[in-house]
């Protein structure tokens, strides 16, 4: 077992990471949980939900506040949310919201959320067709990533996670971009103690990040838009998972960043070769009316300001600047993916 702490605006947040840990001897007094019908789990008191992205809405806000008000809960009261990033965003949102706040426990259920969605405070519900319009941020008092969760994984799944993990690598930390590649076959094995450590290390590396910028009011969090912009893009017209298309917008946000001046060719081809090694994705087919989809999606991101969009860029292995990205410059990046098979 591995653990740090992180400070914030609340206090800190403890993170844990080990096989077996018991999350209702973890929180300090009384503790009511919400369960991801997928996860397994069980507990005495508890809400059990869905899971997925269907559950972030406010006729499921409105159970989980009517669970909390039945059994009497308070602001000592730990609210334990055991799942995958959805019922994590949905459980940090009601905590946040019920009484002006209570307690807050997190035990991700995927890979991806251990070393991702559960670190950072963020919590949401989706308001008709739009993600995350109502939210909130609220920092966790405990994360809690059992890796017993991680062998019910699909291995499709379960890889897909190491996107993000080579991201932190790739704009943050050099040398854990290194240890990913030393360690590559020992973690698409699933080995417990290799495992352990790559859950510690970008766990450690995204909190340090969320330090600097708890609010994404000091231009420091962008950074973890890396990939994201192409990835979102990519995500919603192919239907592809999450991770697999941030390492598909890595690799287009990347060649953006060799074009630019920012990264020389042979890190490139080094950040891709790491993806490959972990059986994700680095290029899709895009056929005419998907390209076209996809330019339209990347003019209407968030990020854009008039002709150029603000995006992270690699300037080496585990460094990056905020950079004006030309428009046109992604939407040539883009028709290198059309294909006409």
């Amino acid at each position: 077992m591995r653990e740090f702490s992180y400070r914030h605006s609340r206090g800190y947040t403890r993170f844990v990471v080990g096989v077996g840990l018991d999350p209702a001897s973890m929180a300090e007094g009384r503790a009511l949980f919400l369960v991801d019908a997928n996860s397994g789990a069980k507990a005495e008191e508890a809400l059990v939900l869905s899971g997925g992205e269907d559950v972030k809405s406010l006729e499921v806000l409105t159970k989980v506040y009517e669970f909390l008000a039945s059994k009497g809960a308070d602001r000592s009261t730990y609210l334990v949310a055991v799942g995958g990033g959805a019922v994590l965003d949905l459980a940090t949102f009601a905590a946040g919201t019920y009484m002006r706040g209570m307690r807050l426990a997190l035990v991700p259920t995927t890979l991806l959320a251990m070393i991702d969605a559960a670190i950072g405070g963020k919590g949401a519900v989706d308001w008709g067709p739009v993600k995350n319009l109502v939210g909130v941020f609220y920092q966790p008092d405990l994360i809690i990533a059992d890796l017993k969760f991680v062998e019910r994984l699909p291995d499709r799944v379960y890889r897909s996670a190491f996107a993000e993990a080579v991201k932190y690598g790739a704009v943050l930390d050099g040398d854990l971009l290194g240890w990913l590649r030393s360690n590559a076959g020992r973690l698409t094995a699933r080995d417990p103690a290799a495992l352990e450590e790559a859950v510690y290390r970008c766990a450690r590396t995204k909190a340090s990040v969320v330090e600097a910028d708890e609010f994404e009011t000091k231009g420091v969090r962008q950074v973890l838009n890396f990939g994201h912009t192409v990835g979102h893009a990519v995500e919603r017209i192919l239907g592809m998972s999450h991770g697999e298309a941030v390492a598909v917008g890595m690799a287009v946000e990347g060649a953006a960043a060799v074009d630019m001046g920012y990264l020389k060719e042979e890190h490139l081809e080094e950040l891709v070769g790491l993806l490959r090694l972990f059986g994700l994705p680095t290029s899709v087919c895009l056929k005419g009316e998907a390209a076209d989809l996809a330019k339209r999606l990347v003019r209407h991101d968030k990020k854009r300001r008039g002709d150029v969009l603000l995006m992270p860029m690699p300037t080496g292995l585990g460094s990056w600047a905020l950079a004006e990205v030309p428009l046109g410059l992604v939407e040539s990046i883009l028709d290198r993916l059309r294909c006409s098979a």
